[in-house]
């Protein structure tokens, strides 16, 4: 579910990723309040996580909807802690 706010953000003019950041930020403590767990709380591996579906976005993306490799790619780069 984290990466899809990637994709709403890129795809909404101007293009907004403090939006997915906040909507990131909004989900996450959803799930901490109903399981009583963050996953922020181990960020390494949510980033793992993350990074791991952005990869598998990036050939996804490359073989399908090459004009939709920028979002995975920009994921790649935050997650690196490089913001695009």
């Amino acid at each position: 579910m984290l990466r899809s706010f990637d994709y709403a953000a890129r795809f909404h003019e101007p293009w907004s990723p403090e939006w997915a950041e906040r909507c990131r930020s909004a989900y996450c403590d959803g799930y901490a309040e109903g399981t009583g767990t963050d996953p922020r709380e181990n960020g390494a591996l949510l980033r793992a996580y993350e990074t791991d579906k952005a990869v598998y976005e990036v050939l996804y993306e490359a073989r399908n909807r090459p004009d939709w490799l920028p979002v995975p790619m920009a994921a790649i780069q935050r997650l690196a802690g490089r913001r695009p």
